[in-house]
């Protein structure tokens, strides 16, 4: 199967605008297919270079609403009920999941955006807050105006309904993201203010309700829609950067090498626009490529199931773009950690003279036995040393996008 998209773009007033507001806001619809076994890997983000759509970190209130990172990411369900919610969806073989068992599948696609990076250590600048006492409300925003997705996106700042894909029955869920009338204000939350970019002001999921689900598949697909409404688009998007550290597409291994490696602590938490990433457009579906055997990842919308079986969902590319989406602060080596990490190399060091009987101990090997011994009585008061570390917040985007499983 192939994935079709569609993109439209209106214009808006220039950056010198003192009001600086979107007056038409480019907006893309984007169907995908999601039931052909193909792979992809990096990431895509919502957007253009410089003015990608990301969550702030810092209180915002769009229509009197706050629509922020700020105390939780906020999301609530139709009905305000897991049972409700199952009861509308269509699950394979007619074996429909315990309500605790669909409300674990729920918490952990969530969850799994919230998970420390096992390969860098990175942990997540936001979490996720079960909000059923706000009404999920869905708004399919207005696609035949440009500015159709712009303002309040009502109910909390992410609704998920067993509902029709926007796109059409024949996919199996989709995602309208709309941002706020306000741009390039954006706060990082790593701290950095006056971003530029698009702040989502709210996120609503539908799953198809007539396509027979497993529980499982139900959890991964999930996962993945929830990597829409955080900004991220289908690898398989033409119309959106396709961003990586080293993409090599000489040769399937090169390809399968480049694609599949761990590079989110080399974003640049203060101004990750300023990280040098490779910037590519265009289809990549080819091997070698996104194509190539072994190259899998959560964002792709062909072959997204390969991942069934997968902990944790997330690849080494979803972490790496929600470092550069969501940065957190690469903190500092604390004194006590690299007084700890020279030491045994001065003792060694200082030992290598005692040990010879052949030679005297050199003018260096006693001076390195007394900074060593300065250094273990500094010991204890290094390990009293703190590092300040702030709370992370984060900010809200929206957009069209849709789904086939």
């Amino acid at each position: 199967m192939t994935a079709s998209r569609s993109v439209q773009d209106a214009h808006r007033r220039g950056p010198g605008s003192a009001a600086r507001r979107i007056l038409l806001l480019p907006f893309v619809a984007v169907w995908l297919c999601m039931f052909a076994s193909f792979e992809a890997a990096a990431f895509r983000l919502i957007g253009s270079g410089g003015r990608w759509l990301r969550w702030d970190a810092a209180h915002r209130t769009v229509a009197g609403e706050e629509r922020s990172l700020d105390g939780g990411l906020r999301y609530s369900i139709e009905c305000g009920s897991y049972q409700a919610l199952r009861d509308q969806l269509t699950w394979v073989g007619g074996n429909v999941p315990t309500v605790e068992a669909f409300e674990g599948a729920v918490h952990r696609a969530f969850e799994s955006w919230t998970l420390v990076d096992p390969a860098t250590g990175l942990p997540a600048s936001f979490h996720f807050v079960e909000d059923f006492g706000t009404l999920a409300i869905d708004d399919p925003g207005n696609p035949r105006r440009p500015d159709g997705f712009v303002g309040l996106n009502p109910g909390a700042e992410i609704d998920l309904f067993a509902e029709t894909p926007h796109a059409g029955s024949q996919y199996g869920a989709s995602v309208v993201l709309f941002v706020d009338s306000e741009m390039d204000d954006l706060v990082l939350s790593s701290g950095t203010p006056g971003y530029a970019g698009f702040a989502i002001s709210g996120a609503d999921i539908r799953i198809n309700p007539v396509i027979a689900w497993s529980l499982r598949g139900f959890e991964v697909l999930l996962t993945h829609e929830i990597g829409h409404a955080l900004g991220l688009a289908d690898l398989e998007s033409e119309g959106e950067a396709f961003l990586d550290d080293d993409f090599d597409p000489s040769t399937s291994a090169s390809a399968l090498a480049t694609l599949t490696n761990a590079f989110a602590s080399a974003i640049d938490p203060v101004d990750p626009d300023a990280t040098p990433l490779l910037a590519f457009t265009g289809n990549l579906n080819a091997d070698p490529g996104l194509d190539s055997p072994g190259v899998h990842l959560l964002m792709e919308s062909e072959g997204i199931f390969d991942l069934l079986f997968t902990e944790p969902r997330l690849q080494n590319d979803e972490f790496a773009a929600r470092q550069f989406l969501y940065p957190v602060a690469v903190p500092e080596p604390r004194i006590d950690a690299v007084l700890s990490a020279g030491i045994p190399a001065l003792l060694a060091f200082g030992r290598r003279g005692s040990r010879s009987r052949h030679r005297a101990a050199s003018p260096l090997d006693r001076e390195a036995g007394r900074l060593s011994r300065r250094l273990q009585s500094a010991r204890p008061i290094a390990r009293n040393a703190t590092t300040a570390s702030g709370p992370w917040v984060a900010d809200c985007l929206r957009h069209l996008i849709s789904s086939r499983p």
